[in-house]
């Protein structure tokens, strides 16, 4: 067996099913090692950062590793837009890198690199491999690394020559789930606190979902009778129908979700850091509140605001074990004097905005239409709009494992990820809502949602133009707008091309058909919105500006 063999009997032997690349000079052994392997599937896509989305989008809903591959130099660097996405949102990639053979290294080869330093920064580890013996160690090593605590990326630098040489190879066992570490003593100490607050609120993020802890947070909440407010675009890690639901705090959300945050004399801040949009440019949360932590990675906790208590470990097995010590304990409802008065003001501001005219079709009509889809529909909604993800964050209302955005910033991420997640889950259509700005900076893979048949359906908000820079322009640049406009195609034909199905939306009353017929097609498609070029985020809302 040579090295690239070796790589390839590894992914197999952790349980790899997908890797997601383009072909390139150094990954050629590789690609042929893949030829007759059945277990794997190999997704060839138009461009690398598509394929690092699209791990991305398999591992955060599927709890397994994605891998994406690409060859030295541009295509290596390619990948990186995705991986600094995965990084931002602790999502276990691991990037398959080819290198120049090592004999010609120091030489300035052809597309010759340091791939190591350069994935360094937004990488759990980066490393090459130099001996061909210890693929698989290191391999496996890499997967363990990125599935284990905080998950995160990792990239492997794989040399020509290494992956070329024969050698004997010994696998290690497949990865294990290793038992998550509790602070019990600290959960002690946390649990006169919390039945000591008058106004506890539970804040939860990302490592909610990422530990699988959402029924342990509702289990949690109810006992309290604790209000829930979710982290930026992490609405899937709790019901949002639940009586103690109070919002997706961000650009955008619902006023009384940043009071409640406010209110709070006792926060439990479970599985999040405290990053700029959740905490509205860290002005929200008061001095005076006592913060409960709880976080897989130490590096996060104490690091923006000390907490009275922090709790390494888990969220899950954190929570599950604060349960126990509750045994029990129920907090009456007429205790929280304060929860009446949140719930009718949520209720008035996630009420949507009446719209009028029929056309263009206004971004009320279209939550109105999504809302009345998974109703109906066992979808998964997919958001890559970063004006239109204020409305969703706002007036949606999503159960865990049904909705995914990227917190990380990368415009064109949403359409790649849900092909990631339609492959996770292929018994559930996913529906990806983007802009027409985003969706321009992937929209050449439609053809490989046709090749691979993959049934994305992409509803594309097509304002002609950057409509977040355009926001940003009108309230810190007193409106000189510039660089925003631009002219599209019909991205209906355009999907009708490609052999995917496409419809032209130009009025409201039209929408909701439309995605009947796309989700009837079993066909990957694109449903075109036209929508006005000046409409923007939800009435009172102004853009995060940069400072």
């Amino acid at each position: 067996m040579n090295g690239a063999q070796a790589v390839i009997e590894t992914l197999k032997r952790e349980g790899v099913k997908y890797v997601f690349g383009l072909p390139g000079t150094t990954i050629m052994h590789l690609l042929d090692a893949l030829y007759d392997e059945e277990e794997i599937r190999y997704i060839s896509v138009r461009h690398e950062q598509v394929a690092s989305f699209m791990a991305d989008g398999f591992a955060r809903s599927s709890g397994k590793v994605g891998v994406c591959m690409a060859s030295r130099g541009p295509g290596a660097a390619n990948l990186t837009i995705g991986i600094h996405n995965a990084y931002a949102e602790s999502v276990p990639v691991v990037a398959i890198l080819g290198q120049v053979s090592d004999e010609l290294y120091h030489r300035d080869a052809f597309e010759e690199m340091d791939l190591v330093k350069f994935f360094e920064p937004i990488t759990k580890w980066s490393f090459e491999v130099h001996n061909t013996h210890r693929i698989p160690e290191l391999l496996q090593r890499g997967i363990r690394t990125a599935m284990s605590g905080r998950p995160r990326p990792v990239a492997v630098s794989i040399p020509l020559d290494v992956q070329l040489k024969e050698a004997d190879f010994a696998f290690g066992p497949a990865l294990r789930r290793h038992h998550q570490i509790v602070d019990v003593e600290g959960i002690r100490k946390a649990l006169p606190i919390l039945k000591e607050a008058q106004n506890p609120v539970i804040f939860a993020g990302g490592g909610v979902a990422i530990s699988g802890a959402s029924d342990e947070l509702v289990q949690l909440a109810d006992q309290l009778q604790a209000p829930v407010v979710t982290t930026w675009r992490k609405a899937n890690v709790f019901p949002n129908d639940h009586a103690l639901y109070f919002g997706n705090v961000g650009p955008g959300c619902p006023p009384v979700s940043w009071d409640v945050l406010k209110e709070a004399d006792v926060l439990l801040a479970v599985g999040l850091h405290f990053s700029e949009f959740s905490t509205n440019r860290w002005t929200t949360i008061s001095e005076h509140t006592k913060i409960i932590h709880v976080d897989v990675d130490e590096n996060e906790l104490d690091k923006v605001y000390m907490s009275e208590v922090s709790l390494l470990g888990d969220a899950k097995a954190t929570l599950a074990e604060l349960l126990r010590e509750l045994d029990g304990y129920q907090v009456d409802s007429v205790h929280r004097s304060l929860i009446p008065g949140y719930r009718e003001r949520f209720r008035a501001e996630i009420r949507l905005p009446e719209w009028k005219e029929n056309t263009p079709v206004a971004s009320s009509a279209v939550m109105e239409s999504i809302g009345r889809m998974m109703e109906k529909h066992d979808v998964i909604l997919v958001e890559d709009a970063a004006t239109f993800g204020a409305w969703m964050l706002r007036y949606g209302s999503f159960q865990p494992g049904q909705y995914y955005a990227a917190a990380g910033g990368s415009m064109g991420w949403g359409f790649p990820a849900a092909m990631g997640i339609a492959l996770a889950h292929p018994d559930r259509r996913v529906v990806n809502v983007t802009g027409d700005g985003a969706f321009w900076m992937v929209a050449q893979d439609m053809e490989t949602a046709v090749r691979e048949n993959i049934p994305v359906i992409n509803i594309v908000l097509n304002n002609f133009c950057y409509g977040n820079t355009r926001d940003r322009q009108k309230t810190a640049h007193q409106g000189r707008y510039i660089g925003i406009h631009y002219q599209n195609i019909d991205f209906a034909q355009f999907a009708r091309l490609l052999g995917a199905h496409g419809e032209r939306v130009e009025s409201a009353d039209q929408l909701d058909q439309a995605i009947e017929r796309a989700i009837a097609s079993g066909k990957p498609a694109i449903i075109d919105v036209i929508q006005d070029q000046w409409e923007g985020l939800p009435p009172g809302s102004i853009p995060a500006v940069a400072k």
